[in-house]
């Protein structure tokens, strides 16, 4: 352990890895060793290996089962994510098992429905989306369960996410989902009515769309301004981040 560690103080992530495989091929598996191991396939984007040294770390009991279906699905998701623009097919099975394994992992979930939903398979894609939005609301899982029909009316749109939001009542994801469906729908009254209980001490997110809804519905530029200057000085919405870096999309390792 004595040369990983001077290897990861020099900086030199080749030479660390080496000497963490080295200690994880012996007998039994040090557990510093199985996660250093795995946290290096990660980083490099060796999703392959990553899940082969998961699969060792739980057969040397040095994962309980709950962690490693997690992180069974997390990388999974990676490869999948990895996988859609040139498998289609082999993608969708392996988020599909991601799902499988994590219900509640948003990534897996926000994929596997869009690509139900591009199949014709929207029944499966809305459970999938519902399961994964009860436990936890989120703007992209609302976001697919909006187009999980391609080619839909604006108006139809908001239908689909009026009814994911009832699955989450008074969730601010509920309510600035129906905000952004009805602002897309021109339907200004259910978009100002959905932000009204957030304006006491509105978002980031929330202010900004009220300064679209002003200068849509109203043309108001002024008011528009306004909420686009509270949005600066606004409480920050919820982000995917680690280790104090903050990224607009998930990543399946900290960068």
């Amino acid at each position: 352990m004595g040369l990983f560690i001077e290897a990861q103080r020099r900086d030199d992530a080749v030479a660390a890895r080496l000497y963490a495989e080295e200690a994880a091929s012996e007998t039994p598996v040090p557990p510093w060793a199985g996660q250093a191991v795995l946290q290096a396939a990660c980083v490099a984007g060796d999703w392959n290996s990553a899940l082969a040294r998961l699969e060792q770390n739980m057969k040397s009991g040095l994962v309980d089962r709950g962690s490693y279906q997690r992180q069974r699905a997390v990388l999974l998701t990676a490869i999948a994510l990895s996988a859609q623009e040139g498998d289609l097919d082999r993608a969708k099975t392996l988020v599909l098992e991601a799902v499988k394994l994590a219900p509640t992992l948003v990534p897996a979930a926000a994929l596997a429905g869009r690509m139900l939903g591009d199949a014709g398979d929207h029944r499966r894609a809305a459970r999938i989306v519902e399961s994964a939005w009860k436990a936890n609301p989120h703007p992209d899982l609302a976001d697919t369960f909006a187009y999980l029909r391609p080619g839909v009316s604006a108006r139809d749109r908001l239908a689909r996410v009026d009814q994911l939001a009832q699955k989450s009542p008074g969730h601010i994801e509920a309510a600035l989902a129906v905000a952004r469906a009805a602002l897309d729908a021109q339907e200004f009254t259910i978009a100002r009515n959905a932000l009204e209980p957030l304006l006491a001490a509105p978002t980031q997110r929330v202010a900004m769309l009220m300064a679209e809804l002003e200068e849509t519905e109203h043309g108001d530029e002024g008011r528009a301004r306004e909420w686009m200057t509270r949005a600066v000085h606004a409480r920050r919405d919820p982000a995917w981040t680690a280790d104090g870096f903050v990224s607009e999309r998930w990543m399946p390792v900290s960068p």
